[in-house]
């Protein structure tokens, strides 16, 4: 099959992906009056589970992870495992809390213990920054898949693909809601598991079924031949490295699990068995699908080799291995298809997980303090969902050409940061107050910006933004390992500062609310439970 001849058939898969992804969302369409556990009552834990884990799973950890793997061997693995502890994480600490607390977004939960209304509009404002950080990072994902799968140069190809997704993913989180697009990360994660386990079996398949071969060829091919087994490729072994490799493994599980597209996933959920099986469901298949991607990413650094040691090695070894894998193309098409549905659901939840803080935290609680009917908030959610998906395009054109890892360490690393503290203070922790929740969301959140913008990965090295020009200031590439530390500093100052008088701390007076289907009545042990 031709070149020409593989990318019309991956054009054709992807818009009939795209296709019927829309008309899932139209078909399941109704009205969104913020109470997700309404809406997604008639779903099976298991469905919860994937969905839950669908929208932890984005393109970028599909390019760009197991890029990494194929390239630095060890370190890349400690990311996959990272993806999957994010699962773990957010079932042991962080699911059966966040339920308890009845909230529709993580800006209610955190004002259960810190109740100031500039801690809502500190916590909306942080989370806008995040979903805005993330959707860049996938749209800027997506149009690097463009150029690569269609073969072409330039930043025509790149934008229109951003731009294509970008309004696909407004219109599937305005239509569908979060029962359209929950169909959708099922749809997707499907389709990941039969896709990137073809991929797994044909790589193995090449090595006569046997995983040490296929070991020693990916030492053999890559440029760093045993190395790749051993830790500290990526960053070094030297003190500096090592503190950025747990700078690293801090930042993936914490900044997945706390992200706002994935726990307004979990506030959806309802009762506790429920939220129990669901997150059970959701870990064992991010360890699944971890596994699978590290086996192409090896496969990566077996069958193609060194070639993979350029700038663009994170968005290209999958694409890569499955074109020289099935040189009919089938197997390429299957995965940019399979790349490009994970983008479009993953942006979708991100735009819904936005509009919904805009909406319910902003306008319906910080603006109308609580006045808003659901009609009224209902709608600012669905008219904020395209401006948000053309702001987020707009940036995305601007920083399509930067390397993924300067933007999924931004990304991640805020919500780490910044939201990860917040949150596990307000629902762990009784002497939360107002002040802390500010000191840690701004602090924080103004910390991890200056520290990124002055590391390498914007000025001064070969696969910086700005490669020809030097503000450097810090040499840590994973700002993670000060800002984590700092926002739960931040946090606890703050509370412990604030002078324990009387209506201080709102955790003397819990609120914790049980949807019932009886808004008259308390929640009893049952509900509870």
């Amino acid at each position: 099959m031709s070149g020409s001849a593989h990318e019309a058939t991956t054009v054709v898969g992807l818009l009939i992906f795209m296709a019927l992804c829309g008309l899932l969302c139209v078909m399941t369409n109704a009205e969104d009056d913020g109470d997700d556990r309404a809406a997604l009552r008639d779903l099976k834990p298991w469905q919860h589970g994937l969905a839950i884990s669908g929208t932890g799973l984005s393109s970028v950890s599909l390019l760009a992870i197991t890029g990494m793997v194929a390239v630095t061997g060890h370190d890349g693995v400690m990311m996959l495992l990272g993806m999957a502890l994010s699962m773990v994480l957010l079932a042991l600490v962080v699911a059966e809390p966040l339920r308890r607390t009845g909230a529709r977004t993580v800006g209610d939960a955190i004002t259960r213990r810190a109740s100031r209304p500039s801690v809502r509009v500190a916590v909306a404002l942080v989370t806008l920054t995040v979903c805005l950080a993330f959707l860049v990072l996938q749209l800027a994902a997506v149009g690097t898949l463009t150029v690569h799968m269609l073969g072409l140069e330039g930043t025509g190809p790149r934008t229109v693909g951003i731009v294509v997704i970008g309004g696909l993913m407004a219109a599937l989180a305005a239509t569908g809601g979060v029962r359209g697009t929950a169909l959708v990360q099922i749809v997707k994660v499907g389709v990941l598991l039969a896709v990137f386990t073809a991929l797994a079996l044909f790589a193995l398949r090449h090595f006569g079924w046997n995983p040490d071969r296929m070991l020693a060829a990916a030492v053999r091919g890559s440029a760093h031949g045993d190395a790749l087994l051993g830790s500290g490729l990526q960053y070094g072994s030297d003190a500096l490295g090592v503190l950025q490799q747990i700078g690293t493994a801090l930042v993936i599980p914490l900044g997945i699990a706390c992200l706002p597209h994935v726990t307004l996933r979990v506030l959806g959920v309802g009762r506790a068995d429920r939220t129990r099986s669901a997150l059970g469901w959701a870990a064992g298949q991010m360890l699944l699908i971890s596994v699978l991607l590290g086996v192409a990413g090896f496969g990566a650094a077996a069958v193609v080799g060194d070639r993979l040691a350029g700038a663009d090695a994170s968005a290209g070894a999958v694409l890569s291995l499955a074109g020289a894998l099935d040189p009919g193309g089938l197997l390429l098409s299957a995965v940019s298809c399979a790349v490009f549905l994970a983008a479009l659901a993953t942006v979708a939840d991100v735009v819904l997980a936005g509009a919904r803080t805009v909406a319910h935290d902003l306008y319906a609680h910080a603006v109308r303090r609580g006045t808003a009917s659901p009609a009224r908030v209902s709608a600012w959610a669905r008219w904020t969902a395209p401006a948000i998906g053309m702001v987020a395009v707009l940036l995305a054109v601007l920083a399509g050409d930067w390397p993924l890892l300067v933007l999924s360490t931004v990304a991640l690393t805020l919500s780490a940061s910044a939201l990860a503290p917040v949150l596990l203070y307000s629902l762990l922790w009784p002497r939360f107050t107002s002040r802390g929740a500010l000191w840690c969301l701004y602090g924080s959140t103004v910390l991890t910006l200056a520290l990124s913008a002055a590391s390498p990965l914007l000025s001064a090295g070969p696969g910086a933004v700005f490669p020809d020009l030097d503000f450097q200031l810090t040499p840590l590439m994973v700002p993670g390992v000060v800002t984590i530390p700092a926002g739960f500093a931040l946090g606890w100052l703050g509370s412990v500062l604030t002078p324990h008088t009387a209506g201080t701390h709102p955790a003397a007076e819990p609120r914790t609310t049980v949807e019932t289907g009886d808004r008259s009545r308390a929640p009893t042990d049952a509900d509870m439970r």
